[in-house]
């Protein structure tokens, strides 16, 4: 009764099934017949019409899509058990349908097509050729001291450094005027007097901030820096730009004195002196950054593996994310009273290339969770995964917590070596080994 053709490349299986041509012809007179009952034409009572009136004014194309809804969905579960038997992973969900052109014009049979979603098989995706840099963190002593006295800034203010020559620093608040220029043409909203700008918050192009580094009040320069590739107005990516700079005034957290009595008296468990501090600090620095590099890495080899692969998962599979990042996309806009028009005027581009960069996204994300997905579905999962580090995260958190970090490490460092990664998954050991101790 069916016949399909699987596209495994674009994720979808085509059912054809027969209707037979006498089935339809009852179904259909009948329904005409149950419509043209209900028919008011002027003059008549309903269904009462002449015949050639009531039938002109009937809807045919619903009559028929009805009868079509009412074949598939009594022979939906024949259907879905004919995927079975021929090992097809499909979503039951009927995502096409479409009614063939017959070529034999005596056989009256209508060829009913289906469309349905199939869920690809990625277990077989290889990272052999995947090249992406892995890196781990390199945090400093430097960056240990001004991440201590950022933890202790709560308890001090900012006040406006008032020294003559004195000169900005790292987590100073500045307070500019500036105009961008590309090509020696200023462009729109490259502009602003009275900016108050943190250094080393890297809220501008990545550059800008560190040039306003070791300046005076009353500095006056130039800034060079360059927009990245995925800026999101396109006509400025990947461009340089110059923006004239005056340093109005700097602002400077109050210092505190930071000693073991301070230290005891912040409340940090197992945390009694200034020594302890750095050594917590250090370890929260790691991980935090040894986190967010992990996955931004783990997380690149898979989608280029799936970027590599002849198969793509369905449209359908994303469809809600992409929804999701469009209502999120309006309601950020809605909370900066600014117009969508507006706003896709400003970026110099269209609804529609807005439309396909969270089809992008969309894609990125969910390819990402199902590529995992099937990579970790042959890794047996270890008892100690959980509480393999947990013990040297506790000092940060509460111990589920820190099993949950002990889990994420053990994870990945499994799926590493699960994808050909084993220099990769040593290197972590090894980091984990030397720098995420108390």
């Amino acid at each position: 009764m069916f016949k399909h053709k699987h596209d495994k490349k674009h994720s979808v299986v085509v059912v054809s099934a027969i209707y037979k041509y006498d089935e339809f012809k009852t179904e259909f007179d009948k329904l005409v017949s149950q419509a043209s009952s209900k028919i008011k034409v002027p003059g008549y009572r309903p269904g009462k019409a002449p015949k050639e009136q009531l039938l002109a004014r009937i809807d045919y194309h619903s009559i028929e899509n009805k009868i079509f809804s009412n074949f598939l969905d009594k022979n939906k579960n024949e259907i879905f058990k004919y995927l079975d038997d021929k090992k097809i992973k499909f979503l039951p969900v009927f995502s096409n349908v479409d009614i063939k052109d017959k070529k034999d014009k005596e056989n009256k049979d209508l060829e009913i097509e289906v469309s349905l979603p199939t869920i690809p098989d990625f277990e077989n995706i290889k990272f052999d050729d995947v090249k992406v840099k892995f890196e781990l963190p390199k945090i400093t002593k430097e960056d240990i001291e001004v991440e201590m006295s950022h933890f202790t800034s709560h308890l001090t203010k900012k006040t406006e450094v008032k020294e003559k020559d004195a000169k900005s620093q790292l987590h100073d608040t500045v307070n500019i005027d500036f105009k961008g220029f590309i090509n020696n043409e200023p462009f729109e909203g490259g502009e602003a007097s009275g900016y108050d700008l943190e250094l080393g918050s890297n809220s501008f192009i990545a550059g800008f901030e560190d040039q306003l580094l070791n300046k005076k009040v009353g500095y006056k320069g130039d800034v060079k820096v360059k927009f990245p590739k995925n800026y999101f107005v396109k006509e400025y990516a990947d461009k340089d730009a110059v923006f004239e700079v005056k340093i109005n005034k700097i602002f400077r957290q109050d210092s505190v004195k930071v000693d073991d009595e301070m230290i005891k008296n912040i409340g940090i468990k197992n945390v009694s002196s200034l020594k302890d501090f750095e050594k917590y600090t250090s370890l929260k620095l790691n991980l935090e950054q040894l986190s967010r590099q992990l996955t931004n890495y783990v997380n690149e080899v898979i989608f280029e593996g799936y970027s590599k692969f002849d198969t793509k998962l369905n449209e359908i599979f994303f469809k809600e994310r992409v929804n999701a990042l469009r209502k999120d996309f309006e309601k950020r806009l809605e909370s900066f009273g600014i117009k969508k028009r507006e706003y896709i005027t400003m970026l110099k581009s269209s609804e529609e290339e807005i439309e396909k960069e969270f089809v992008t996204l969309a894609e990125k994300e969910v390819a990402i969770e199902f590529v995992r997905e099937a990579i970790m579905k042959d890794v047996k999962k270890s008892n100690d995964w959980e509480t393999k580090y947990a013990k040297e995260f506790e000092i940060l958190t509460n111990e589920d917590e820190a099993k949950n970090i002990s889990l994420f490490l053990s994870m990945n460092e499994s799926l590493l070596t699960k994808i050909g990664k084993d220099k990769e998954a040593k290197e972590l050991v090894t980091f984990i080994s030397k720098k995420l101790k108390f």
